[in-house]
């Protein structure tokens, strides 16, 4: 289990972008303090005994590499039957998997890029899509040292 720090940032499976602040007890269970990035930046309160799957720490350089390349073989799905659909980006957007998360920006991208009008996405679908897009991005920034503004394009010339 790794033990994470003070200043570490770390993503968060539900809420993107944080940073641990501290490590507290609250009654007998010990918890990370971290804070989001996002928006106002809310406390969240994480489990020590759980954080494996709810935070992760930020990819390394190798590892967003490998992502990269690894992302150019993911394929598009499209499933017509919107329950199963949405069941199925649930799974992946609360997975906390960095590869889950590449492979729905990749759909995205197809809907938005490549589409010819056969893929039908609703708002629900978008607002899933476009939420791990903006995370996968918001961490490849960092971690490439690339303006937010400009890691779209990056992205999208190492994996298509």
């Amino acid at each position: 289990m790794k033990d994470y720090k003070k200043g570490e940032q770390v993503v968060h499976c539900r809420d993107g972008l944080a940073v641990i602040i501290d490590r507290i007890f609250m009654g007998d269970k010990e918890y990370y303090l971290a804070k989001t990035i996002r928006g106002e930046g809310e406390n969240v309160y994480v489990p020590v005994e759980r954080a494996e799957v709810i935070i992760r720490p930020l990819l390394t350089i190798n590892e967003a590499d490998a992502l990269l390349e690894k992302a150019k073989s993911f394929g598009i799905e499209f499933n017509s039957n919107t329950k199963q659909r949405r069941d199925a980006l649930k799974r992946r957007l609360s997975s906390g998997n960095v590869e889950d998360i590449m492979f729905l920006y990749k759909q995205l991208d197809f809907y938005k890029n490549h589409n010819d009008g056969s893929i039908k996405y609703g708002p629900v679908d978008l607002d899933m899509l476009n939420f791990a897009a903006k995370n996968l991005l918001d961490e490849l920034s960092i971690v490439y040292k690339i303006d937010r503004d400009k890691i779209d394009e990056f992205v999208a010339k190492k994996v298509f």
